[in-house]
C-alpha cells in the first residue's frame, strides 16, 4: 500500500498593503454606488481613511446638493428638474467610472471641483 502524501501546509497571511487599498476602493465605489445615500452611509463608515471620507462627503455635497436642487426644481418646472437630473446622472456616471478606476487620493468633480471641494472637505472634516 501506498501512503498518501500529508496535504501542504497553508500559505500564511499576507501582511502587506494589498488588501486594505483593494477595501479601500471597494468603499469608494460603494460610496457612489446608490448617489448620496451610501455617500452618507460611508462617511461614516470610512472615517478613518481620509481619502474614502473624502469621495463620500464628495458623493453627499455633489449628489445630494444636484438632486436636492432638482427636486425643488422640478416641483417649480418639471422639464429643467429633468435637465437637472440628466446632469445628475452623468455625474454619478463619471464619479463610477473613477471609482473603478481608483489608485488612490480624490476623485475630482469636473468642471464644478473648485466650488464644491470646500464644501467636500468641510463636511469630511466634520465627522470624526
Amino acid at each position: 500500500m501506498s501512503q498518501v502524501p500529508p496535504p501542504p501546509p497553508s500559505q500564511p497571511a499576507s501582511t502587506g498593503g494589498t488588501p486594505a487599498a483593494s477595501n479601500t476602493k471597494t468603499n469608494v465605489i460603494l460610496a457612489y454606488l446608490l448617489w448620496w445615500i451610501t455617500g452618507l452611509i460611508f462617511l461614516f463608515v470610512g472615517k478613518n481613511d481620509p481619502d474614502e471620507k473624502w469621495n463620500a462627503a464628495q458623493s453627499v455635497v455633489v449628489l445630494g446638493g444636484i438632486w436636492l436642487i432638482g427636486v425643488i426644481v422640478s416641483i417649480v418646472f418639471a422639464p429643467v428638474g429633468a435637465l437637472i437630473y440628466l446632469v445628475a446622472i452623468i455625474y454619478w456616471i463619471i464619479f463610477l467610472i473613477g471609482a473603478f478606476n481608483y489608485q488612490g487620493g480624490h476623485i475630482k468633480a469636473p468642471g464644478i471641483a473648485q466650488f464644491t471641494d470646500g464644501l467636500t472637505d468641510s463636511l469630511a472634516n466634520a465627522v470624526k
